[in-house]
């Protein structure tokens, strides 16, 4: 028997681009959603009070919240004028820290980096494990987590599964820093399933979303238990491992906001449309996983 918790579904700021942070927190709250991931990129200033607000008005958490410049790499889609040097970075995201810790996130999501290209992998590694201790002490100092981004080999990451993501946690040496798993990364990790087991007490935080069949770039992602269909069994076996945090939903359909206009984007749907397709996406995905549960285990608790 596995004891499981009722789901907190939450949606990533930066799987809406065409709305602004009020509206995803309306939407969010509409299409039943427990909590917003805030992107700091979406706030005018002088916002925070009325984000908090809004927030509480709608009785939604903050789920992962994002810097405005969130890699202590470089990534790809960042916007032009944001320096390279990775201490200069660090203290951007520190500061970030700070105006992001009033709204008490399960995390802040910190990614290491992407080059884009799977066969030239950006780095070096050293800089991510030089850089995140002050990351994270000055989100220890508001006592907030940080979930260091797992993202994919085959998107160019300096830190491409779990094994590797352990190491640099450990050797970092600090107690607030955990994995952030996002089903699009990690799908494709050799022996997932077991890995997951073995390194599940290191995962502090899950986007659920999916991958298509045929990848067309990073940002050409399925509604969750769709196309690869990864997310169930990954759901249920963080489930066993006793994950009792959001799940926070980032979907990437790019409809030329990041240089590819695919027809079938799901950003050419008004935003909350998309939003109740992949929150009814995510409630099939979390039954699949329960069904996955029973078969496993018995019927669970």
């Amino acid at each position: 028997m596995v004891a499981v918790p009722e789901p907190r579904f939450a949606v990533n700021s930066y799987s809406t681009p065409h709305n602004t942070i009020f509206d995803d927190i309306e939407q969010v709250a509409r299409v039943g959603g427990a909590a917003v991931g805030v992107w700091e990129g979406k706030f005018a200033d002088g916002d925070d009070e009325r984000i908090l607000a809004a927030l509480d008005e709608h009785g939604l958490g903050t789920s992962f919240a994002v810097p405005a410049m969130h890699s202590i790499l470089s990534i790809p889609f960042e916007r032009p004028g944001l320096p390279t040097d990775v201490s200069r970075r660090a203290d951007l995201i520190c500061a970030s820290v700070e105006r992001l810790a009033p709204f008490r996130p399960q995390v802040i999501a910190v990614a290491p980096g992407t080059s884009g290209k799977a066969d030239e992998p950006i780095g070096p590694v050293e800089d991510i494990v030089r850089m995140l201790p002050r990351i994270a002490d000055a989100a220890a100092a508001h006592g907030l987590q940080i979930g260091l981004e797992l993202l994919a080999k085959r998107r160019g990451s300096a830190l491409a599964d779990l094994p590797q993501a352990v190491a640099v946690v450990d050797e970092v040496n600090r107690p607030n820093v955990g994995i952030l798993l996002d089903v699009f990364h990690s799908w494709c990790e050799p022996d997932l399933q077991n890995r997951l087991r073995k390194y599940g007490s290191r995962i502090n935080s899950v986007q659920v979303c999916d991958a298509k069949v045929d990848e067309r770039g990073g940002f050409d992602r399925e509604y969750p238990g769709r196309g690869r269909a990864a997310a169930p069994a990954m759901i249920a076996t963080l489930i066993e491992q006793g994950y009792t945090g959001y799940w926070e939903l980032e979907v990437f359909s790019d409809d030329g906001t990041y240089g590819n206009d695919y027809p079938d984007s799901y950003w050419k749907l008004p935003h909350e449309q998309f939003l109740r397709e992949a929150k009814k996406a995510f409630d099939e995905s979390w039954a699949e996983a329960l069904k996955i549960l029973e078969q496993r285990h018995g019927a669970p608790a």
